[in-house]
């Protein structure tokens, strides 16, 4: 049989299966002068990946996990052209592409095209993801970034941005979850395998094991090819850099933690900044980052604080 598929584009939170696309952009009266229409084309089809180095399927769009980011200025019109290739609480003003599939949109047939097209008025981090079923917990999400309208200024000075989408991840596949959730007797997914960070994790090994005094946990060996491998985030000492976080995942409640190491004259200075998240009340995070010569190393940890080191630089 075939699957269906829908998308939502949230300023974070929500769910698919068939495919319907949302996106939640408060309003805003400031609109640009010089906005565009900006067009994607993307085809939805299963793909064997390695996101924590343990090969599973996931949902790829235009053979991306996670899926591509949207970039747009304010004012802008984004059109996405969507088509359902799998075989077996939205913007402002476009209701009919949010919610619950069947009830505000028709799910997305297999072989099926729908064009989601829509106004962004609001400057923010944000994400799409699959509103149907387990879709988005099987990778069905991205980045939606927007930018300020030509001839409008940030508030803070900054030389550059990093943008970390973080997420959680099964080893069991998204049906077999699914069919556990409504047999009798009930049968939970369970906390999450890995946890990661633009779709990049280890699995049962660390690359922060070295750091750790838990010597239960084992030092990951990868050589830097692997889809698994942490995403390797370029800085230049001396420069600003605007942090953009989003929380896409499905159940985990993260902390992230910004370890600033900084070794001079045989002492080591720690500093740490701690960002919540929580994936119920969801949150998009922006942070300024000032750098300065030092050693950055981004964990992120689940509820037994075990470390998983995603970013090494």
């Amino acid at each position: 049989m075939g699957t269906t598929c829908g998308l939502t584009i949230d300023p974070i939170y929500r769910y698919v299966r068939a495919i319907v696309i949302c996106v939640i952009l408060l309003p805003c009266i400031q609109l640009s002068l010089g906005a565009k229409t900006r067009h994607f084309k993307w085809e939805v089809e299963y793909k064997y990946w390695s996101p924590d180095c343990i090969e599973n399927i996931v949902m790829a769009i235009n053979g991306q996990f996670p899926g591509p980011t949207i970039r747009a200025k304010v004012g802008d019109t984004i059109n996405v052209e969507l088509t359902n290739k799998l075989s077996t609480e939205g913007v402002t003003g476009t209701p009919w592409a949010d919610g619950t599939a069947s009830i505000s949109q028709c799910a997305i047939n297999p072989g099926e095209t729908y064009t989601y097209r829509f106004k962004v008025d609001k400057p923010g981090t944000y994400f799409y993801h699959g509103h149907l079923g387990m879709q988005r917990s099987a990778g069905l999400y991205g980045s939606l970034i927007v930018d300020l309208a030509e001839g409008e200024k940030e508030p803070f000075y900054y030389d550059g941005e990093l943008n970390l989408l973080l997420s959680d991840w099964w080893h069991k596949n998204t049906h077999d979850q699914e069919i556990g959730l409504f047999t009798n007797p009930f049968r939970w997914v369970g906390e999450s395998q890995s946890l990661l960070i633009n779709g990049r994790g280890q699995y049962n090994c660390s690359l922060a094991a070295k750091f750790s005094s838990n010597t239960s946990i084992s030092q990951c060996k990868l050589r830097g090819t692997e889809q698994c491998a942490p995403m390797i985030l370029h800085v230049l000492p001396n420069k600003t850099y605007r942090l953009r976080l989003a929380s896409a995942t499905s159940l985990a409640s993260l902390n992230l933690a910004i370890g600033v190491i900084i070794l001079h004259c045989h002492y080591i200075l720690h500093l740490c900044a701690c960002i919540f998240l929580c994936a119920k009340i969801v949150k998009l995070q922006n942070i300024i980052i000032q750098f300065d010569r030092f050693h950055i190393r981004i964990y992120l940890y689940g509820r037994d604080h075990k470390p998983f080191n995603l970013v090494d630089r």
